[in-house]
């Protein structure tokens, strides 16, 4: 049996859901090394061991494949900030809330970047914006991550750890660009994040202000 042959009895076999998993999997593999530009869906359909058909069940093009991937690494990521909130929201002092605040920050970058191959690629198909379809889909993922933002200051007020007169909306923004600025820095000099300090000291400065300190 030829090899195309073996993989069309394989697709028949699996599980859409199984088929789906393994072509994410491989898609990650495949613009971890290659780039977005460079990446082929018959490179990752290879990778896969599946048809490229098979990828075409599943998603539209290229872009809605890495799209797709974006936001399957969103969610994996973002999954534990409710639960890492409620804890922070929960310790006795100031003190400690804002360390818990702190730890929740790095723990999420730690998770952008387990992959160092994933903030270059994500600041990579954000530099394609050019393109309306891809505009798009980077849109509604900003979104959802503002929201998520957004949910997460009004939670700080409602526990009255931050001042209860703040733009929930304008935070949100600020929050979203802190996040991607630090990405941008990691894949700039990531020796800046080497001593695990900066996200603790920003963090502090975040929580009381810029302004000089009463006398």
């Amino acid at each position: 049996m030829s090899l195309c042959k073996q993989r069309a009895v394989n697709e028949r076999r699996e599980q859409p859901s199984e088929s789906r998993e393994r072509i994410l999997a491989a898609a990650v593999s495949v613009f971890a090394l290659k780039g977005f530009q460079r990446a082929s869906l018959d490179e990752i359909a290879a990778e896969a061991h599946l048809t490229k058909g098979a990828i075409y069940w599943h998603f539209r093009s290229k872009n809605d494949l890495f799209t797709s991937l974006l936001e399957y690494r969103f969610q994996q990521h973002t999954a534990p900030l409710a639960e890492e909130l409620a804890l922070a929201l929960a310790a006795p002092t100031i003190q400690a809330r804002q360390q818990a605040i702190a730890t929740m920050l790095r723990d999420m970058l730690n998770r952008f970047h387990d992959n160092a191959a994933w903030p270059r690629l994500y600041l990579e198909f954000v530099s394609q914006t050019r393109d309306a379809q891809i505009a798009s889909s980077m849109a509604q993922l900003y979104d959802h991550g503002r929201l998520l933002a957004k949910q997460m200051i009004e939670r700080l007020v409602e526990a009255g750890i931050t001042d209860p007169d703040l733009d929930a909306d304008t935070v949100s923004i600020f929050w979203c660009a802190l996040i991607d600025g630090f990405m941008l820095a990691w894949v700039m000099k990531p020796e800046t994040f080497a001593d695990g300090q900066l996200v603790e000291r920003t963090v502090a400065m975040l929580w009381n202000g810029l302004a000089p300190k009463q006398v």
